[in-house]
């Protein structure tokens, strides 16, 4: 059973959030912000769902953002990444280049390394939380307790749990019934937060967990309670429930003989329509014999080998007309797919006229992807990329890639528009929602 995003509650829980908040506050009213709010999510949502989860929860233990790490979009995701920028002091436009999103990740690397924070595992009950080991060890008064109810009466806990004493202050609860409740507060000198969660096909069916801390360590540790409750699995969908009795109602593990489920093909690469029913991409035709876009066959019309470059034959729709080629400069926005979502990553020139390398974290499908400069113009595609990149938690990290140079396109293409001189300074979000429908998905089948 997955958590729900309903972890926000601990944000209300510290009177951060109004009651009737969501996992992220809607975008605000048609003004004039609407373009920029716009921008700034179409590059946001285009990264990696695993990414972009990462830097919410990064932006929690920088103590930037309250609120559920779901990898969704609103006002508070925003104004995060924009105190992020500002305390880089960096341009403050609500798009974390790729720089800033390494520096984000490794900063909050650092706050977990020094809290100890480890997922740890109830032997119990399987539930699983992640607790700042080093903290508790360190800091008198703070614990972190496991708790599990045999009796599937939540509402009756949640009765128990809320009730005030003249010791015992609560600060905020809430219960949906018969799915979760919290509680929290302050125990005289002790702050506390308390989650319970209920699945009547577990056993035991209701299972929580108390963090309390001293209260004069607040502004450091509500955001530690934050991380916490976010990590906080109640019932992990891969673990059977123990203790569980003959004829309990628990979903059977699957026969032995069972298949494993299949495995989700990825894109070999990224193709940017440049007319009717062509597309420009670059693969090495042998590793590629039998391209598909969107589970149709297409034809390699023709093919470049000392560059790898690519022109696809199928039935995609005109994107407006050839591109406008420009040069490279430092400050470039590669679009690629990540599994199904196109991602707009931040890259930095670094390369020469010989060998063009940009430096840029993305997936093995941005081969071929397409490369702008902040005015929109293509100044070259990314070449084949041979091997998966290397991960940290799951997100590829920065790496040089050969870049296919606009002189090689021009040569290839035999025709292109000039860049617009004086044109305005996009950013990766403006891009990447310009260009979004232009941008297919190619699969190789052997």
């Amino acid at each position: 059973m997955k958590r729900t995003p309903t972890f926000v509650a601990l944000a209300l829980a510290f009177g951060l959030l109004s009651p009737l908040a969501s996992a992220q506050t809607p975008a605000p009213a048609p003004s004039a912000d609407d373009a920029a709010l716009a921008a700034q999510k179409a590059a946001f949502i285009g990264l990696p769902e695993a990414t972009r989860k990462a830097a919410q929860e990064a932006l929690v233990w920088l103590g930037l953002y309250v609120g559920v790490n779901d990898g969704d979009f609103g006002k508070r995701t925003r104004d995060a990444i924009l105190a992020f920028q500002a305390s880089l002091k960096a341009p403050a436009d609500g798009t974390l280049s790729a720089p800033e999103l390494q520096a984000l990740l490794a900063a909050a690397q650092k706050a977990r390394e020094a809290a100890g924070f480890q997922v740890v595992s109830d032997p119990k009950t399987d539930a699983k939380i992640g607790a700042p080991l080093k903290l508790l060890r360190a800091l008198p008064g703070a614990r972190l307790d496991f708790a599990a109810n045999a009796d599937a009466d939540l509402g009756a806990l949640y009765a128990r749990l809320s009730a005030a004493t003249s010791a015992r202050k609560i600060a905020y609860k809430a219960i949906k019934p018969d799915a979760f409740f919290v509680v929290s507060g302050q125990d005289g000198p002790v702050k506390f937060y308390t989650r319970f969660d209920k699945n009547p096909n577990a056993t035991p069916p209701i299972r929580g967990f108390t963090f309390a801390y001293p209260a004069s360590q607040t502004a450091y540790l509500d955001r530690i309670a934050i991380a916490i409750a976010n990590s906080f699995e109640p019932f992990p969908e891969a673990a059977a429930a123990p203790g569980a009795s003959a004829g309990a109602n628990l979903t059977p593990p699957p026969a032995p003989s069972a298949a494993p489920p299949p495995t989700v093909p990825q894109p070999a690469a990224t193709a940017l329509v440049v007319a009717p029913g062509k597309a420009l991409t670059a693969l090495k035709a042998d590793d590629c014999p039998h391209p598909t876009v969107a589970g149709k066959p297409v034809r390699i019309e023709r093919a470049d080998a000392a560059t790898g470059l690519v022109i696809l034959a199928g039935d995609f729709a005109s994107n407006g007309g050839a591109p406008q080629l420009g040069s490279p400069a430092q400050d470039l926005v590669i679009l690629g797919f990540s599994g199904p979502r196109v991602a707009a990553s931040s890259a930095s020139f670094t390369g020469g006229d010989a060998r063009p390398v940009v430096t840029a974290a993305v997936d093995k499908g941005a081969s071929g992807g397409p490369v702008f400069d902040r005015r929109g113009a293509l100044v070259g595609l990314v070449a084949p990329i041979a091997g998966e990149p290397k991960r940290v938690a799951g997100l590829a990290l920065a790496a040089p890639h050969m870049l296919i140079a606009p002189d090689a396109l021009r040569a290839f293409l035999g025709a292109s528009e000039p860049a617009s001189e004086g044109a305005a300074s996009l950013s990766a979000g403006d891009i990447a929602d310009r260009e979004r429908k232009a941008l297919v998905a190619v699969f190789c089948q052997q």
